[in-house]
């Protein structure tokens, strides 16, 4: 769909309403809420293997949403068929670049690989020249690796989108981190015309979702149950017995991942436990539990990284510097920030530390767990935040 039709689920009225009084308790320190009695007490309940959980809630396929795009990108072609390039948007985790890598497979179409962000800051054009040596159509699913926060950390992004708006390499697929197309876009006016999203997933997505990945590979689906008020969340597998009312996990779980799969996806293991006698049981001969209730805590019953109301600006800009480059090794992030580097190394530490970013081979992004709390943090502190 357009970026500028996307629109993100909204949180049900009850739990924004929750979320205030609970800030308003905590901040006059009167006594809490009496809360119900839960169905299932966490004494009562244990934790999931790894293994179990990734059989539960397996990576998606992403062939369907290439087809999709592929559907979407042909019919543009037919009636915008002077269209040379074609320009796809994700927020971090929701699956754009695997969707791409997908949609290359199924056009057999090569992926172009990124270049070094350290060449951007030193004008080596060695990997534009390569590319202009590629083949007519391809598909380069990292835009924001041609670009750093940093005066002369722009002008890469600017001679690709040019020179591929101008026809140069044929008709190409080219998509961009969401938090690095806010600051992209805003250098590249007129370069770039329509600009596709993936359309943020509501319950009802999301419950189609998780039934067909727990239902992957296995004999019989299990079924889930909120931990608090014993609902159903999914719809129970055929034959057994419903909960008494409908669960409003879903819906909460959309407004809070803002319909993203990949955050949502996390949400959703996380709060996953069982009866440790159920924990026991055999795998069948697919390698999957035999069918049970997985019981799931509610999303405010989780122990979630957060941001510190008493953070200081440093930490600030180093979260939003995480974001808007899509994850950034330690001295590049020093480059692009008024810190040492020394300091942004303290910083980093400190945030893996609390949950909130994660080192992955030396390249430091935001944690998907912590990715709600920092994107509340940065748009309560008035920084550039995503559309997505």
């Amino acid at each position: 769909m357009p970026l500028s039709d996307f629109e993100v689920p909204s949180k049900p009225v009850l739990q924004s309403a929750r979320g205030r009084l609970d800030a308003l308790y905590e901040l006059v320190r009167l006594r809490p809420r009496v809360q119900e009695k839960p169905v299932k007490t966490e004494d009562e309940l244990g934790h999931i293997s790894e293994a179990e959980l990734q059989r539960l809630v397996p990576e998606p396929d992403w062939k369907e949403a290439a087809s999709a795009l592929d559907g979407l990108l042909r019919s543009g072609d037919r009636e915008r068929s002077s269209a040379t390039m074609t320009l796809v948007v994700g927020p971090p985790c929701g699956g754009m670049r695997e969707i791409l890598n997908a949609f290359a497979s199924l056009r057999s179409v090569p992926v172009v690989e990124p270049p070094s962000r350290f060449g951007v800051l030193e004008k080596d054009e060695t990997w534009l020249h390569q590319l202009r040596k590629q083949k007519p159509r391809w598909v380069f699913p990292a835009l924001e690796a041609t670009f750093v926060r940093h005066p002369a950390g722009l002008w890469l992004a600017r001679q690709l989108l040019g020179e591929a708006r101008n026809g140069s390499f044929g008709h190409v697929v080219i998509g961009c981190d969401s938090w690095s197309w806010e600051l992209i876009s805003r250098f590249t006016r007129g370069l770039v015309g329509h600009v596709h999203v993936l359309q943020a997933f509501g319950p009802e997505e999301f419950s189609v979702l998780f039934r067909r990945l727990a239902e992957s590979g296995r004999r019989r689906r299990p079924r889930f149950r909120q931990s608090d008020n014993g609902n159903d969340i999914l719809p129970s597998p055929e034959g057994e017995e419903g909960g008494s009312e409908k669960s409003g996990y879903l819906q909460q779980l959309a407004g809070r991942s803002r319909g993203n799969i990949g955050i949502a996806r996390v949400l959703w293991k996380t709060g996953m436990q069982v009866e440790p006698e159920e924990g026991s049981q055999q795998d069948d001969e697919k390698g999957s539990a035999l069918h049970r209730t997985i019981w799931v805590r509610p999303l405010d019953k989780l122990s979630l990284p957060s941001v510190p109301s008493s953070a200081e600006i440093d930490v600030t800009l180093v979260l939003h510097g995480l974001l808007v480059h899509n994850g950034i090794s330690t001295e590049l992030l020093a480059e692009a920030l008024p810190l040492s580097l020394q300091k942004v190394a303290g910083l980093l530490y400190w945030l893996g530390d609390e949950g909130l970013a994660v080192d992955e081979g030396g390249r430091w992004r935001v944690s998907p767990l912590g990715y709600p709390a920092v994107r509340s943090h940065l748009q309560t502190r008035g920084f550039l935040v995503d559309q997505c």
